[in-house]
């Protein structure tokens, strides 16, 4: 049996490494070892009294007690572990964490936080005390012997250097016994000992990751005479620190595999380019889920050095701070080392990471190394050789022979990479036409690709309205300015009769047109607002390509049936639009009846000096800047139009009524001028 006075309560040598006191391979084995249990001497144990209570009764023989009086809970019965002859130890209660290893092992397989008490129960068949039996020191019947050893290593209660762990308190370190008579093993006899997370002052008697190794010390009185045994030493480790450790000693030792085995280093690119920045994102792994282990805080420290190991620069990258609460930290963090490493190509970058659990233990990953690329050229000049494109959503891209139906307003998200990563890209873009069976129009687009790194870029072709047909290619060139163009992509959105296959007859719908006569393009932007009837309707949006119609307050694009029969009031709001008075831009309202079938309509609403409104069929045209003012014109559709047949059958029935004929002259004779231009 162990017996040692108990180490100061303020003494705290978590972060302090004493060589002198380790371990030694012999020592581990006293510890973490199992000592015999002698059966020779079972004899000398007193024999159980000849008692038959008839209900529990308590005794603590007027002792102050260390933990409390063990309840006789028949209906919580826990495992409980032989240690001697009719002697078991288990824990006090249901809600506690298990440290009873399973039979056959003398390791729990639970850890326990070091912020929680553990109640143990000592279970015997026959009484163990005696008449004024000491409550602490050598000769007491019980005794709670506690070792510990830091996360790195450190001994922290050890009984070689006489401070082996007990109880907080100096005078009483068990309490009972509680007499269970209906105990049905016969181990009527019930005595409480208690591992304290903190004593009387509040000090921390346990830190997480500590390895505490303990046991129960007997002392049985022989005739006067006081013979000592000790049950088998078991183990557990309290969690909330790194599982495993890369200090030799510790009982987590793991070695230089130890940061690894802790977290998970993600670096974004492995290979960086010029101007690359590069991204780490630090994550704990399932290891860390089971000790409860999070990240608290961390660091990178790098040095640059030239081509020729001249050094370029060194500093330290802090992660953002973490929010540290009950005792959790992040599972996940994330730094960006800055573009500023990646200037010079050819120079060698080394870095290495030190990160912190909430406990404050520290681990560090080895130092790596990566040289900035030089950017190189596409190698084989096959597009598809060189680069690779994903789509979201991926139909589009899988799905070259533009098959794919999107919902209205569906955007497609297009990034771009270079297959090598030693290949750089210096700039690219979308190309992509839109066709408007309504307008009976092809537009063309560009979009250039924002760069993500240097080997990544991203861009996105805006939702689109009903009956689109879209269709795509990518354009990248690399640091030497050699173009490599994508096969074609294309997807559509449905026409009204697919979205809606049956329109009931109490419903209408219609469609809103905005076109600059100023500077012959279909208006992107304009605001369209239609309201009614009484004002209980009201819709607002913006023209895409010149296009609107009522919509969904969820999304622009969704088309909204009206209720038929009522008049609804249409108002165009373009920026670039003059009126007549020449003050700055105002509205242009009309009001329409919305019948069920407005196909067979064909009539002109509004006729006024610098704009005409007319309807054809389901389709309200606003026909803006009729006389081209000399002030600055609605901005075009981003690379031009190339119109094919607008409105063939509205310029036949509408044309000389409305002193449309030049318009239409001019969209034919820039048909056969205009040549579809893409500038990125």
């Amino acid at each position: 049996m162990i017996l040692a006075s108990s180490a100061p309560a303020a003494q705290d040598r978590r972060s302090t490494r004493v060589a002198s006191a380790r371990f030694t391979a012999a020592a581990a084995l006293v510890v973490l070892g199992i000592l015999a249990i002698p059966t020779a001497l079972a004899a000398s144990a007193p024999a159980a009294p000849a008692l038959a209570p008839s209900a529990a009764t308590t005794s603590d023989l007027g002792h102050a007690a260390s933990a409390p009086v063990p309840a006789a809970n028949s209906s919580f019965n826990p495992p409980c572990y032989k240690i001697y002859i009719g002697i078991c130890v288990s824990i006090a209660n249901s809600t506690e964490t298990d440290i009873i290893p399973p039979v056959g092992s003398f390791v729990a397989a639970v850890e326990p936080n070091a912020t929680s008490d553990l109640q143990i129960i000592v279970k015997s068949q026959t009484r163990l005390d005696w008449v004024n039996a000491g409550h602490s020191g050598v000769d007491s019947p019980l005794a709670l012997n506690v070792t510990g050893v830091l996360w790195n290593g450190d001994p922290y209660y050890s009984m070689y250097s006489g401070n082996v762990w007990h109880s907080d308190s100096a005078t009483s370190w068990w309490a009972g016994p509680t007499i269970v008579s209906s105990n049905s093993s016969g181990y009527y006899y019930w005595y409480g000992v208690t591992i304290s997370a903190k004593s009387s002052n509040n000090v921390p008697n346990f830190f997480p990751g500590m390895t505490v190794t303990w046991w129960i010390a007997l002392t049985f009185n022989v005739s006067g005479s006081y013979v000592h045994r000790e049950s088998p030493h078991f183990q557990f480790t309290y969690s909330g620190a790194w599982p495993f450790s890369p200090y030799p000693g510790s009982a987590q030792y793991a070695g230089a595999s130890a940061t690894f085995e802790d977290i998970n280093l993600t670096v974004t690119p492995r290979a960086p380019n010029w101007n690359d920045s590069v991204t780490f994102v630090l994550n704990t792994t399932q290891a860390d889920a089971l000790s409860n282990a999070t990240v608290s805080s961390a660091y990178v420290d790098v040095t640059e050095t030239s081509p020729l190991g001249l050094p370029v620069a060194n500093g330290t990258i802090v992660f953002p701070p973490v929010s540290v609460q009950n005792g959790f930290g992040a599972t996940s963090v994330t730094t960006v080392l800055p573009a500023t490493y990646a200037q010079i190509a050819g120079a060698v970058v080394t870095y290495r990471l030190t990160v912190f659990d909430v406990a404050n233990d520290q681990i560090v990953t080895p130092w790596s190394t990566y040289v900035v690329g030089a950017n190189g050229t596409f190698l084989s000049g096959i597009f598809v050789d060189d680069l690779e494109v994903f789509t979201a959503p991926t139909s589009v891209g899988a799905n070259a022979a533009g098959t794919v139906q999107l919902a209205p307003g569906a955007p497609v998200n297009v990034t771009l990479e270079s297959r090598n990563p030693g290949t750089a890209i210096n700039a690219a873009a979308i190309d992509y036409l839109v066709s408007y069976p309504l307008l009976h129009e092809t537009i063309a687009y560009t979009v250039p690709l924002a760069r993500n790194s240097s080997t990544v870029f991203h861009g996105e072709i805006p939702g689109q309205p009903l009956g689109t047909f879209v269709n795509f290619t990518v354009l990248a060139w690399d640091f030497s300015n050699r173009l490599e163009i994508s096969p074609l992509f294309g997807y559509t959105t449905p026409d009204l009769t697919t979205y809606y296959p049956v329109v009931e007859p109490n419903s209408t719908f219609f469609y809103v047109l905005v076109y600059d006569n100023g500077s012959h393009h279909w208006v992107q932007g304009a605001t369209v607002q239609v309201t009614g009837p009484g004002n209980i309707y009201n819709s607002v949006g913006n023209t895409t390509s010149g296009i609107a119609y009522p919509n969904a307050t969820t999304g622009p694009f969704i088309p909204l049936l009206l209720p038929a029969n009522a008049t609804y009031t249409v108002t165009v709001k373009d920026p670039y639009f003059v009126p007549a008075s020449g003050v700055p831009p105002s509205s242009i309202s009309v009001n329409i009846l919305g019948v069920h079938d407005l196909l067979g309509t064909r009539q002109t609403l509004v006729q006024a000096a610098t704009y005409t409104i007319v309807q054809e069929g389901n389709a309200i045209l606003f026909w803006l800047n009729s006389t081209p003012p000399q002030p600055q014109s609605s901005p075009p559709v981003p690379g031009g139009t190339v119109p094919l047949a607008a409105f063939i059958g509205l310029a036949a029935t509408t044309a000389t009524a409305l002193g449309l004929g030049l318009w239409w002259r001019q969209i034919r004779e820039r048909r056969k001028a205009e040549e579809r231009r893409i500038t990125l």
